[in-house]
């Protein structure tokens, strides 16, 4: 019998080269698709690494940490080296979003700490308005801190919160009284932070409500030489929020 097609079989030799053929066509292709997929994944992995990316006139893309961009230079950190690009050969930046820093939780004991080393200083003899403001600085970022992040118990918070505002309180009187200023001192005896100290309520009750600017001035100026009562009352706050912390 001969070979289906001709004599010597040459069509089944056709057919077997053209099958050869294709198998050969979508190797290359699977190939070539495979190195595409690589180079994607390693652009991938490359911008999560690096995060920013530099492209220059030429078309070619630097990929490292964008640290410095001014109207002559692009600095470029890539793999630890500082790479300095004239900002004419760059042809586009692209920055990454920088991630979403999450607050630690606040802490009441950080809070509770600061506000007793605040207590601490009031109970100087020699104590100065300069030394008292910075100590106020130092001790604030924790206690507000705390005030803003912190879900705790609603009474602690005012508790905290009434004893800065009266710390700062001290503060404000004490720099009104040595400048003397009228309208400070209205400013004093207007202030709502008298209502949170019953010491200082008992003072103003013999004035006048403020509702006019000398009245307002006549309360303030008695409130000025009752800054150590503002302390005592800020000290009271912290005392209980001491009790209430160790329950």
């Amino acid at each position: 019998m001969r070979p289906w097609g001709g004599v010597d079989g040459s069509c089944n030799d056709a057919v077997a080269g053209r099958a050869l053929d294709t198998v050969g066509r979508w190797s290359r292709l699977t190939r070539s698709l495979c190195a595409v997929v690589g180079c994607l994944a390693s652009l991938a992995f490359r911008t999560n690494v690096f995060g920013d990316a530099v492209e220059l006139s030429s078309g070619e893309r630097l990929t490292g940490r964008v640290t410095q961009v001014t109207s002559d230079t692009v600095v470029l950190d890539a793999e630890g080296r500082t790479i300095s690009l004239e900002r004419g050969r760059v042809r586009a930046i692209f920055l990454t979003p920088a991630p979403n820093v999450v607050a630690p939780p606040a802490s009441s004991s950080e809070a509770l700490a600061a506000l007793k080393r605040l207590r601490a200083v009031t109970t100087s003899s020699t104590l100065e308005l300069r030394p008292y403001t910075a100590s106020l600085t130092q001790s604030r970022e924790p206690i507000e801190k705390y005030l803003k992040h912190s879900a705790a118990d609603v009474t602690l918070k005012a508790l905290v919160s009434d004893a800065l505002d009266l710390y700062d309180f001290a503060a404000a009187v004490w720099e009104s009284r040595l400048t003397n200023s009228a309208t400070a001192s209205a400013a004093v005896g207007r202030s709502p932070v008298i209502e949170r100290c019953p010491a200082l309520q008992k003072i103003v009750s013999q004035y006048p409500p403020p509702t006019s600017q000398e009245n307002a001035w006549r309360r303030g100026v008695s409130v000025e030489f009752e800054i150590p009562a503002i302390w005592s009352c800020a000290a009271e706050k912290v005392a209980e929020i001491e009790r209430r912390s160790s329950h």
